[in-house]
């Protein structure tokens, strides 16, 4: 049997349901019959568990005779009363009435009673059609082709009329809305996890809400590590019923779409991650079939380069990476930003060529592009923290390679930087070229970043790293370190008491100093 929410749900609109008199009990009551009574005497023939359907000739919201019809329906153990909206709004003592005896008052505008009945009469009679219609067209919609998996997720919501999510093991939602306590979901998600049948879960988060899980790519090898799930009224059994199958279908399509774009997106990276890894060795002493495959990948070789790299945040470590460099190549044509990413492992690279060197407006208009199609992407993706690095133009096939050098400091600056979708020029980082020429290989920046290690092992808050980096930044000034940093100078002095005493360098050497704002440069 179906219960008062879930025809409420079905045949009545939104504003109806905003003014609907009735408490959770109430909804949660059973349906067993459908009857239209055209005298306040027939209430008492009717078999409980009824849905009563009132025309107006007998009685409307804000009518007198409601309140002798619900005590009627009372005493019949009706479960809901529709009645015509008529021209005013029930009355309050009429509203607790209805709440006193746990009876469901539907305010119907323009209440047709016999087309009402016959619809509602055909789906308690057949509560297996409820949301029939939503499976069928979340069929359908599901098979076109999407962008990226945040549309799907989109469309998905849209059509089943409940916020939806795909969420990662972590619980924290990944495409679509939080739905719940992050830590909640999380517990919940790595029970399921760990059984081999993957099975799917409902989870009661209030007395008003369930969120309704199951396995985001059915089809992957593997634990799970993605989950979708849908937020849903407690209570709706048969509406919960065709929201799982909505969502099985949906993880179908999920995997369907997964499993195209990771074909193609391997593919395609295998060949340019080849050809790149060539012309980063060759240099300019590339030949003819060098130029032949790089033009079939859209590549030019002749010309002015500019570089970009870009890297995401290792908290969308469950996310499969095809899925998010197909998001991040149609953000960026979308912002007119014509290119061909290549993930090298470390992190997505591509690079424009023009025929003469870009000036600043030219490359101010590319970091706004870049920039544009990074938040586009983090919009699609509410926890993921996107970074580029965009470097100098240089000329001819070794200038892909001098410009992807560049591209790889100015990253690296990017990521100390706080903020959403953080784009960093070479061009403007000072700092970056005496980090070039200073520390020309990896062992060198090792060892200067290093050099503020005890100090982050020793303090976890992070508050002694800040001050240190204010302090010097203020060229060593206690009294400036403690207006910007709102803090009394005694303690500004005590807490460079302590950096002191964890450092292995000398805060009163210049160049100690030096080496210090370098490797806080290096590390955020």
């Amino acid at each position: 049997m179906l219960n008062v929410r879930a025809i409420i749900e079905t045949f009545a609109g939104q504003n109806v349901r905003d003014t609907l008199s009735s408490d959770e009990a109430a909804l949660r009551r059973l349906v067993g019959a459908v009857a239209i009574v055209f005298r306040l005497e027939e209430i008492e023939t009717l078999r409980p568990s009824s849905l009563v359907i009132v025309p107006r000739q007998v009685a409307a919201s804000g009518d007198v005779a409601l309140d002798l019809l619900l005590r009627r329906a009372a005493a019949a153990r009706v479960s809901c009363v529709v009645v015509d909206a008529g021209t005013g709004e029930i009355p309050s003592p009429t509203r607790r009435l209805a709440e006193h005896f746990q009876i469901a008052l539907w305010c119907e505008p323009e209440l047709d009673p016999e087309q009402l009945r016959s619809r509602i009469e055909q789906l308690v009679q057949n509560p297996e059609l409820v949301g029939v219609g939503v499976v069928r067209t979340v069929s359908e919609v599901m098979l076109n082709p999407a962008r990226a998996i945040g549309e799907l997720v989109d469309r998905l919501a849209q059509v089943i009329a409940f916020p939806v999510a795909l969420v990662g093991l972590d619980g924290h939602p990944i495409a679509g809305p939080a739905l719940a306590p992050a830590d909640d979901l999380a517990r919940v998600l790595h029970s399921c996890g760990e059984r081999t049948d993957f099975p799917d879960a409902i989870v009661e988060t209030s007395a008003q809400e369930s969120i309704v899980i199951v396995t985001g790519f059915p089809l992957a090898m593997g634990h799970p590590r993605l989950w979708l799930a849908a937020r849903v009224p407690h209570g709706l059994d048969a509406r919960s019923g065709h929201i799982l199958t909505s969502l099985r279908i949906a993880s179908l399509a999920f995997s369907a779409h997964l499993t195209q774009v990771s074909l193609a997106y391997e593919r395609e990276n295998r060949e340019a991650g080849a050809l790149l890894d060539e012309l980063l060795r060759k240099g300019d002493n590339v030949v003819l079939a060098d130029i032949e495959r790089a033009a079939a990948l859209g590549w030019q070789l002749v010309g002015w380069h500019v570089a970009v790299q870009v890297r995401a945040s290792s908290s969308l470590a469950d996310l499969p990476s095809a899925a998010l460099a197909r998001s991040l190549t149609q953000a960026l044509e979308t912002n007119s930003v014509r290119a061909q990413p290549v993930d090298t492992g470390q992190a997505v690279v591509f690079w424009t060529t023009t025929t003469a060197a870009p000036g600043t407006e030219e490359l101010a208009l590319l970091a706004d592009g870049v920039q544009a199609a990074l938040e586009e992407v983090e919009r699609g993706y509410p926890r993921i923290r996107l970074r580029a690095g965009i470097g100098d133009p240089h000329e001819g096939p070794s200038g892909i390679t001098l410009s992807i050098d560049d591209a790889r400091h100015a990253l690296a600056f990017a990521e100390s930087q706080p903020g959403r979708a953080v784009v960093q020029r070479s061009a403007a980082m000072t700092a970056n070229r005496l980090v070039r020429t200073w520390l020309p290989d990896s062992a060198a920046r090792d060892v200067v970043a290093s050099l503020t290690e005890p100090i982050r092992s020793a303090d976890a808050t992070g508050q002694l790293i800040v001050t240190l980096r204010a302090f010097l930044d203020n060229e060593s000034n206690m009294s400036k370190t403690a207006a910007e940093l709102h803090l009394h100078r005694n303690t500004v002095i005590q807490r460079l008491q302590r950096i002191r005493s964890l450092l292995q360098v000398n805060l009163d050497d210049p160049g100690d100093r030096l080496a210090l704002r370098l490797a806080l440069r290096l590390t955020p």
